[in-house]
């Protein structure tokens, strides 16, 4: 048993030596509020966790959380109404350019998610494939900060038991760009 745990510890240090594995993710909030309608809230939180195959290509495992919820004015019933999101998303990374402590990606991946909204009894799941770009700065040996741009190249099928099918194919850059930051063990 001790011959097993020693080769366990030798094997975990000498990944963190040649800093392959890494972990981090993405953070978000939004608040909102329109005169005479109401207020919305949203929380994502998407921790992910890599390893470098390369200098060029990772793999990596995103799982993610998103909670909304919506408030109408009391004028409009003051009802209230949230989602609760979960996901999982394993993808490659491509690192194509590199110029000092940039350098330019693209993430190519498949996902998984389902929503809960508050009030219907059935979830809403969604499967899709998606290559999207972004940037990134190594700060240090250590810390990397991470941009995607936009949602890039992409195709959603979703579905909810017995109300619908629904499938999407789209392109987008620069709209709603995400910030991250990983730090390589």
């Amino acid at each position: 048993m001790k011959k097993i745990v020693m080769m366990a510890v030798m094997a975990v240090a000498a990944l963190s030596a040649n800093a392959q594995v890494w972990v981090g993710g993405e953070v978000g909030f939004t608040s909102s509020h329109v005169n005479g309608l109401g207020t919305s809230k949203e929380f994502t939180i998407k921790p992910e966790v890599g390893y470098s195959l390369s200098e060029k290509f990772d793999v990596a495992i995103a799982l993610g959380y998103d909670y909304s919820s919506d408030k109408l004015n009391k004028n409009l019933g003051g009802s209230k109404y949230s989602t609760n999101s979960f996901e999982i998303s394993p993808y490659v990374r491509y690192k194509f350019v590199k110029a000092g402590n940039f350098f330019a990606f693209v993430d190519g991946g498949l996902g998984y998610a389902t929503t809960h909204y508050q009030g219907v009894s059935n979830n809403e799941n969604k499967f899709g494939v998606y290559v999207v770009p972004g940037i990134a700065y190594s700060v240090s040996n250590k810390v990397t900060l991470v941009s995607h741009l936009g949602e890039g190249l992409y195709y959603n099928h979703a579905w909810m038991k017995e109300a619908y099918h629904e499938n999407n194919v789209g392109f987008r850059l620069f709209n709603g760009i995400t910030f991250g930051a990983y730090v390589n063990l």
